[in-house]
């Protein structure tokens, strides 16, 4: 039989809830039911010194030839046309127009791209760096050119070197990121020198079977307010999650370039966000071209804003991992619709006990919708124990949609919601990660809901290859793999802010609870 209970409503003040360009979140308390237990950068974007002359970026003279890209990187999204996804649940692209008309044929192609070695800055545009492939985000994006496609010098010995990224120009945007350089880090690797990735402190490595949640302070160069539309965020392997939040300068008190103390302190930091993440890679928009309904979106960084990382990470291999990120931000000179964050978490959740050993429950939480508001993206937070994690829309009608629904805890996706993008359909019955595609409106009447199914059993501990439930106790908020436990949906929306959300609403629907224990 399954119980119900609730947590106690708690404020917990802080001020200024930061995130994925997140905003202030109210507090409130979810609705639990379970089972009882069974018996015992720093920042980049600036000119170096005296770049040399290759550094021309965007000419339009012969491709380099193909990728660079090492075995770190993941293979390509991709989607069977009216079918279902394929192993990767990544969304899918519309494919890119070709770049000329014989582009894509074996024996068409002009090989007219850019001029990628000893370039110093991503371009951005609509020329491919190889422009007989097909725009890929990761692999073959102007706006963010592989730092292994340009700089032949670019080799350190650590793995992930394929995820680095080639700021914007000056003039078009600026790069934030975490570096053992600290804010030097783009002056000293585009002139050559590789020597801050020599000697490491301790703070940026990472051990075989270690893991941590630390937050990494940092600035950024802009030394005019920033409104920004394209981003690309990028992070070496062993990074689980980065959420990112801005706040005026001196807010760090002179810790710049500093690792410090994780949890709350990261998420809550600040009064604006920076792109987050909870994959390796993550670009807005996930296309080459804008889409229409994207028109005039912006968010803002602040001139020479304090940057916190809040960053986890763990190392499941056998080799020293770097904890190392790019984010690329390009100025938005149509800036008329601000994008405004989504933080879906009650405050409350900070102090919860979610499960005790044995106890399998659900996390659910509501939003009511006065006002007509536009989804552009979700993607959710959460760690080992939820088996499922779901965001669905209930209609007036009763109608329930699935907008978002993920069971790979190592590999959540982001989902972004326009007109092109495709993103997997949802199958929760075979457990594969899914959800809506195509421009996401909800209307007044509407109700948004997110659960997250949790199993703290012996079942799932051998299901992850984690560690039995009695030996953690019990399961609390924690940004740990499988000592901790959190349930948050980050986003973004256009229109108004849809605040924190409140308690589950309703009976929860079959696919809001099935794993691959209650199949």
């Amino acid at each position: 039989m399954r119980t119900a209970y609730c947590s106690a409503a708690v404020m917990l003040a802080v001020v200024g809830c930061g995130g994925p360009n997140s905003d202030s979140a109210a507090a409130g308390a979810p609705i639990l039911t379970g089972q009882p237990p069974a018996p015992a950068v720093g920042a980049t974007g600036q000119p170096p010194a005296a770049a040399p002359p290759a550094a021309a970026a965007g000419a339009a003279t012969p491709s380099m030839g193909a990728p660079q890209a090492g075995p770190d990187l993941p293979a390509p999204a991709m989607q069977v046309a009216g079918g279902a996804p394929t192993a990767s649940n990544a969304p899918a692209a519309v494919p890119a127009p070709a770049q000329d008309e014989g582009a894509g044929d074996s024996g068409g192609c002009a090989e007219e791209g850019l001029q990628l070695e000893g370039m110093m800055y991503s371009p951005g545009g609509t020329v491919l760096p190889h422009p007989c492939e097909p725009f890929d985000s990761l692999t073959n994006n102007p706006y963010a050119v592989l730092c292994v496609d340009a700089w032949p010098w670019y080799k350190t010995k650590f793995p992930g070197d394929s995820y680095c990224i080639l700021p914007p120009p000056p003039d078009k945007g600026t790069q934030v990121g975490i570096h053992p350089q600290g804010m030097d880090w783009y002056e000293q690797v585009s002139q050559g020198d590789l020597s801050g990735y020599e000697g490491v402190p301790d703070s940026f490595l990472m051990d075989p079977g270690d893991e941590e949640e630390r937050n990494y302070i940092t600035g950024s160069h802009n030394t005019e307010e920033l409104k920004y539309y394209r981003s690309n965020v990028r992070m070496r392997p062993g990074s689980h999650h980065m959420i990112v939040s801005a706040a005026p300068p001196g807010m760090a008190a002179g810790r710049r370039g500093t690792w410090v103390g994780g949890s709350v302190g990261g998420l809550t930091r600040g009064a604006g966000g920076v792109p987050g993440t909870q994959r390796a890679d993550e670009d807005t928009p996930q296309t080459l071209e804008k889409p229409p309904e994207d028109e005039g979106l912006y968010s803002v960084l602040g001139a020479d804003s304090d940057v916190t990382f809040n960053m986890h990470h763990f190392n499941s291999t056998d080799e020293v991992t770097l904890k190392e990120s790019w984010t690329n931000l390009w100025y938005e000179e149509n800036a008329t619709r601000r994008y405004t964050g989504i933080f879906g978490m009650p405050l409350t959740q900070a102090l919860m006990t979610f499960a005790r050993p044995g106890q399998t429950v659900d996390v659910h939480y509501t939003w009511e919708v006065q006002e007509e508001v536009r989804i552009v993206k979700l993607f959710g937070h959460r760690h080992a124990w939820t088996s499922n994690m779901v965001a669905w829309v209930k209609k007036p009608d009763g109608a329930e949609n699935i907008v978002y629904q993920t069971f790979d805890w190592f590999e959540q996706p982001s989902y972004r919601y326009d007109s092109q993008r495709q993103n997997p359909p949802p199958m929760p019955e075979e457990l594969r990660d899914g959800g809506h595609s195509g421009v996401l409106m909800l209307q007044p009447g509407d109700e948004l809901h997110m659960n997250c199914h949790i199993a703290f059993t012996e079942e799932r501990a051998a299901a992850v290859d984690g560690p039995s439930p009695s030996s953690i106790g019990a399961l609390r908020f924690a940004n740990q793999a499988f000592q901790g436990e959190m349930c948050i949906l980050f986003g973004g929306t256009v229109g108004p802010a849809l605040g924190s959300p409140g308690p589950g609403r309703g009976a929860l629907p079959r696919f809001a609870t099935i794993d691959e224990f209650s199949k």
